[in-house]
């Protein structure tokens, strides 16, 4: 999002729009990140600065054009509260979203769907902010079916691609149900189809791949898991990253594409030439330690370990890292070793600001140490 944002088009917002950027993981941000229920990033909002409601929201990365409709339809929330009933839920819902209260947000999209007329220009981005909304309270029956009824009609915008991504990946969770079955067969071709659209963001595409990976990978069919992988790679090694922070968001594609595969050493070398670009950057070294352990390469993954945490800005990646330095140990047969890392990435982890996130750490890293304990 930084290059995005760097964009030269962007200046015609100067004085209208300020800039913050905040890191997910330092603690003097976290009373922020939980007022306004950031779980992931990127996450992007428009403020109100009289009252700090949020009047737009949007969980992902966005294409400049996105970008722009995005910050239109902040200003407009600040400048107006509504225009119709319909415009009024959506502001509603946005404010919501932006808010962390995810069971308003779905209630007040879905009360904008049925007030608006057939032809309100907001409907596609109403029903692609229901689908996430309802990807976040994990109602993925909904997701999927809201996604499958309303995207056969859906021009091909950025809209279009986002309700798919998100009604596939949540028939992806249905485990085999009917319903999800049934929104599957619908969902896949077009999913297949929003790949190779222009208007489909960087960040949908890579996530596209990734789900269709996953629902191959579920139905046992390897030949597809890797035709989607080595496109995937492709398509990151075309890429010429415009500054570091892309170049990250390429690794971070990189490993999540090898990981599926179970191919860690095919990414490894364009890892290693990332850290060079990046040697104090402790993502650089997070992912390629990773790889590395994943490749069994234990001896590297440990050094590439010490790098990251001599560079390391916050509790959650240095709990991070600890855990992979724990699983190279225990690659090496250390299991004593490994425990004692696990200790302290335990006592990392429970210094996180963000509570989802500090649970979520905390509960891996305590089965790794019960399991760690067997092993002795």
């Amino acid at each position: 999002m930084r290059a995005t944002l760097a964009d030269a088009s962007l200046a015609r917002y100067a004085g209208r729009f300020v800039w913050l950027e905040l890191d997910f993981d330092k603690p003097v941000n976290q009373a922020f990140i939980s007022r306004h229920g950031v779980t992931f990033t990127p996450t992007v909002l428009v403020l109100d600065p009289a009252d700090e409601r949020a009047t737009a929201t949007k969980f992902g990365g966005m294409t400049l054009s996105e970008l722009s409709q995005f910050l239109e339809r902040g200003d407009l929330g600040v400048k107006e509260r509504a225009r119709t009933p319909a415009d009024a839920a959506l502001a509603q819902g946005e404010e919501m979203m932006g808010g962390g209260r995810l069971t308003d947000a779905v209630a007040a999209y879905r009360e904008a769907l049925r007030l608006a007329s057939p032809d309100w220009p907001e409907r596609n981005q109403t029903v692609a902010s229901l689908t996430k909304a309802l990807v976040l309270i994990r109602d993925s029956r909904a997701c999927a079916e809201t996604a499958a009824a309303a995207a056969l009609t859906m021009s091909r915008e950025p809209a279009f691609a986002t309700t798919v991504l998100n009604g596939y990946g949540c028939a992806g969770a249905g485990a085999g149900a009917p319903w999800a079955e049934t929104a599957r067969e619908t969902l896949e071709p077009l999913l297949i189809e929003a790949l190779t659209l222009p208007t489909a963001s960087r960040d949908n595409r890579f996530q596209m791949y990734q789900q269709l990976m996953y629902s191959a990978k579920i139905r046992g069919d390897s030949a597809s898991v890797t035709r989607w992988g080595r496109q995937w790679l492709d398509e990151i090694d075309a890429t010429t990253p415009a500054d570091d922070d892309e170049r990250s968001a390429l690794d971070i594609a990189r490993v999540d594409a090898a990981n599926i595969m179970g191919q860690p050493a095919l990414v490894i070398p364009a890892l290693i030439a990332s850290e060079r670009a990046m040697p104090t950057n402790y993502n650089a070294s997070l992912r390629l330690a990773e790889m590395e352990a994943e490749a069994k390469r234990y001896d590297d993954a440990l050094e590439a370990c010490e790098r990251g945490l001599a560079n390391v800005t916050g509790p959650a990646a240095r709990s991070w890292i600890l855990q992979i330095k724990a699983d190279a140990l225990t690659g090496k047969g250390d299991p004593a070793a490994a425990r004692r890392v696990l200790e302290e990435a335990l006592q990392s982890a429970r210094t996180i600001g963000n509570e989802r996130m500090r649970n979520s750490h905390v509960r891996q890293i305590s089965q790794a140490i019960a399991e760690t304990g067997n092993k002795q």
